[in-house]
């Protein structure tokens, strides 16, 4: 009985730990794909210098996720759509399309 109550919850948690751990590049691979393509559709409609800027930051991110570094990735996806003047509730917005 005793053994039960120690090694079940261990193997709740190691399978847990395994789920999360292969689910979360798989979504980090979709926003590399996609955040690019949204933020340069919205930098066809911004002025010149805002858009260049964007793009300087998306092909930053781009290059970050084929080095696996997805959060700074993410960081430079974030400051792009900030060029363009897209705040947060915006972003979540054209993430969800």
């Amino acid at each position: 009985m005793n053994r039960t109550f120690f090694t079940a919850p261990a193997a709740f948690l190691v399978s847990a730990t395994i789920l999360f751990a292969t689910a979360s590049p798989a979504a980090a691979a979709e926003k590399c794909a996609v955040v690019p393509a949204q933020v340069r559709e919205a930098a066809a409609t911004a002025d010149t210098s805002a858009a260049r800027q964007a793009l300087r930051y998306v092909s930053v991110g781009q290059k970050l996720c084929e080095a696996g570094n997805d959060r700074a990735a993410n960081k430079k996806f974030e400051a792009a759509f900030a060029a363009l003047g897209i705040d947060g509730e915006q972003q979540l917005a054209l993430l969800k399309r």
